[in-house]
């Protein structure tokens, strides 16, 4: 159940994930701080994102970020019978920006649809 944010976000605010995640991948397996290249050798499934697909607002007097929902796309690999399912945005090149957990963990099959969710990252503030 690790959730991860890069520097960047903790130093920037949510605008670094709008600008620079432009990859919702469902992974298989995550361990706090994996590298690229363990996130994505994880990866069941893959949908491009743009800045359009995040929305920036407030909740109280807190910050939301949240992802668009109707994303889908098909599994290119399976999950493996226990997966540890977790939700990672990445830049496509050679970052992990976030990772959050999926918190059903259901099988998953190659061919299949998958559908993503509608997720939110909030920003609290300070107490």
């Amino acid at each position: 159940m690790a959730k991860w944010v890069r520097s960047g976000v903790l130093d920037n605010g949510l605008n670094d994930i709008k600008t620079n995640a432009t990859h919702m991948l469902l992974i298989k397996a995550y361990t706090l701080a994996d590298s690229y290249a363990t996130v994505v050798g994880n990866i069941v499934a893959d949908v491009t994102m743009t800045s359009g697909d995040y929305t920036l607002a407030s909740a109280s007097s807190n910050r939301t970020l949240t992802t668009a929902s109707g994303k889908s796309a098909t599994a290119s690999a399976g999950s493996g019978a226990s997966p540890n399912l977790h939700i990672a945005f990445t830049d496509g090149s050679a970052n992990v920006i976030w990772v959050t957990d999926e918190t059903s963990d259901q099988v998953v099959t190659s061919g299949n649809t998958v559908n993503f969710p509608s997720i939110v990252y909030t920003s609290n503030q300070p107490t």
